[in-house]
C-alpha cells in the first residue's frame, strides 16, 4: 500500500499547498502570527507593483495607446449626446444676458445660430481629445489605476488573475503530486521490506511533500528553452509552452478587469488629474463661444453687457465642462475599440523574452517558494506521523 498511499501524500500535499498559496484572502486566526492569510493574497501589493512595472514598462505605452483614438470618431460618437445641452446652453446664455433676447430673434436664425454652435461644439472635442493625447502622461496615472485596481479590497482579482492565467500549471503541480508521490513509494516500499522501522515514516512523509512540490515547481518552469533529453524527446517548461496562448489570456483579462474603457474614464474623471482635465474643457468652450460671438462683441460693448457677457460665458463654461464629464461614459464602447488594449499587450507579451515571460507567473511564487515547498514537507510530516501510529 506504500506506493498508493505516498501516491495520495503527495497529491494532498500539493493540492493543500496551493489551496494555502490563494486562500484564506483575509487574515485568519489571531493576528499578527498564530493564522493563516493565503501567500497571494498576503503579498498583494508587492505582487501588483510587479504587474504594474510589467504592463507599464514591457506590454503597454499609454501614449501609444491613447494616439489610437480618432478626434473626429470620438466627435461623431460624442457630440450628438451633447446636443440637447448644447441647445439649453444657448438659451441660458442668451437669458443671462437679456430675457428677452431669444424670443425675439427669428426662428431660422436660431437654428443658424444652433448650427454653428453645434459645429463649433464639435472643433472644441477634436481639441480636447488631442490635448488628452499630447498631455496623457501627466493626465492619466496607468500605474496608479492599475495597483489600485489589484490590491487592498481587490486582492481578490490578484488570485483570480494568477489561478486563470496559470490554471494548467496549479492542475498540473495537483495531480503531479501523485504521480511523484507514487513513484518515491516505490523506493520507500523496498526501504520498508528491508528496514521496517515506523518512526521513519514521518522523516518519508517530510521527503515525499518535499520533492513533489519542488518537482512540479521546477517542471514548470524549467527549462526555459526546449531541450532535448536523453536524445529521446524535448521537454520545455509548461508555463514557457503555453507562452502565446498565456499572453492573449493575460491581455484579455487585464483589458477585460483591469483597463477597461470604464475605469480609464474613471480615473480620468475623477482620478488626480480632474481638475486639469474640468479647465481644459473650460478654456476650449470659452474660446468656442468668443469665436461664435466675435460679431457681437462691439454692440455688447457699446451696451455696456460686456460684464454680464464674460460673466455668463464663464458659468456657461463651467456647466459645458461639467456636463461633458457627466457624459463622458457615452465614450466608453468606442474607446474598448479604438484603444486596442488587449491586442497590443498580447502581441508584446507573446514577445517577451522567456526569462522575462516567466516571471509572470512565477512572481506569485518566486519570493515564497520555499515556504510553499515546506508546506508540502510539513504536510507530509503529519500524514507520515498517522501511517507511523496506524502501524504501531
Amino acid at each position: 500500500m506504500i506506493p498508493f498511499t505516498y501516491g495520495f501524500v503527495g497529491w494532498v500535499t500539493n493540492w493543500l499547498a496551493l489551496k494555502m498559496t490563494f486562500y484564506p484572502l483575509q487574515f485568519v486566526g489571531i493576528p499578527p502570527y498564530l493564522g493563516w492569510q493565503g501567500i497571494i493574497p498576503r503579498k498583494a501589493h508587492k505582487m501588483a507593483s510587479k504587474s504594474v512595472d510589467v504592463i507599464t514598462e514591457r506590454l503597454l505605452n499609454i501614449k501609444e495607446v491613447f494616439l489610437k483614438v480618432d478626434p473626429k470618431k470620438a466627435e461623431s460618437v460624442f457630440l450628438p449626446v451633447l446636443e440637447p445641452s448644447i441647445r439649453y446652453t444657448i438659451i441660458e446664455f442668451s437669458n443671462s444676458l437679456d430675457p428677452k433676447l431669444w424670443e425675439m430673434i427669428p426662428e431660422f436664425v436660431r437654428e443658424e445660430i444652433y448650427h454653428k454652435v453645434r459645429r463649433e461644439s464639435g472643433v472644441t472635442i477634436r481639441k480636447v481629445i488631442r490635448k488628452l493625447q499630447k498631455d496623457i502622461d501627466t493626465l492619466f496615472d496607468v500605474k496608479a489605476l492599475v495597483l489600485k485596481k489589484l490590491s487592498g479590497k481587490n486582492v481578490g482579482l490578484v488570485v483570480e488573475l494568477f489561478q486563470e492565467v496559470g490554471a494548467p500549471e496549479f492542475r498540473f503541480i495537483e495531480r503531479s503530486g501523485f504521480y511523484f508521490g507514487f513513484l518515491l513509494g516505490l523506493v520507500q516500499m523496498i526501504f520498508m521490506i528491508y528496514f521496517p522501522l515506523a518512526w521513519t515514516l514521518p522523516i518519508q512523509g517530510v521527503i515525499v511533500g518535499y520533492l513533489t512540490n519542488y518537482l512540479a515547481l521546477e517542471m514548470i518552469f524549467r527549462p526555459l528553452l526546449p531541450k532535448k533529453f536523453l536524445g529521446i524527446f524535448t521537454y520545455q517548461g509548461l508555463f514557457l509552452k503555453r507562452q502565446t496562448e498565456v499572453s492573449r489570456l493575460y491581455a484579455k483579462l487585464v483589458s477585460e478587469k483591469i483597463l477597461t474603457p470604464e475605469n480609464i474614464l474613471s480615473e480620468l474623471i475623477f482620478g488626480k488629474a480632474s481638475k486639469d482635465i474640468i479647465d481644459i474643457i473650460r478654456k476650449e468652450v470659452i474660446h468656442h463661444v468668443d469665436t461664435v460671438t466675435f460679431l457681437a462683441k462691439p454692440a455688447l460693448y457699446a451696451t455696456g453687457k460686456i460684464e454680464e457677457f464674460e460673466s455668463a460665458k464663464e458659468k456657461i463654461a463651467r456647466a459645458m465642462a461639467d456636463n461633458a464629464v457627466e457624459k463622458s461614459f457615452h465614450l466608453e464602447e468606442y474607446l474598448g475599440t479604438a484603444l486596442e488594449i488587449e491586442s497590443m499587450m498580447g502581441d508584446r507579451m507573446a514577445a517577451l523574452p522567456p526569462k522575462e515571460f516567466e516571471s509572470i507567473l512565477r512572481s506569485a511564487f518566486q519570493e515564497d517558494e520555499l515556504l510553499l515547498i515546506l508546506v508540502g514537507a510539513a504536510l507530509g510530516a503529519v500524514v507520515g506521523w498517522f501511517q507511523m501510529v496506524f502501524l504501531v
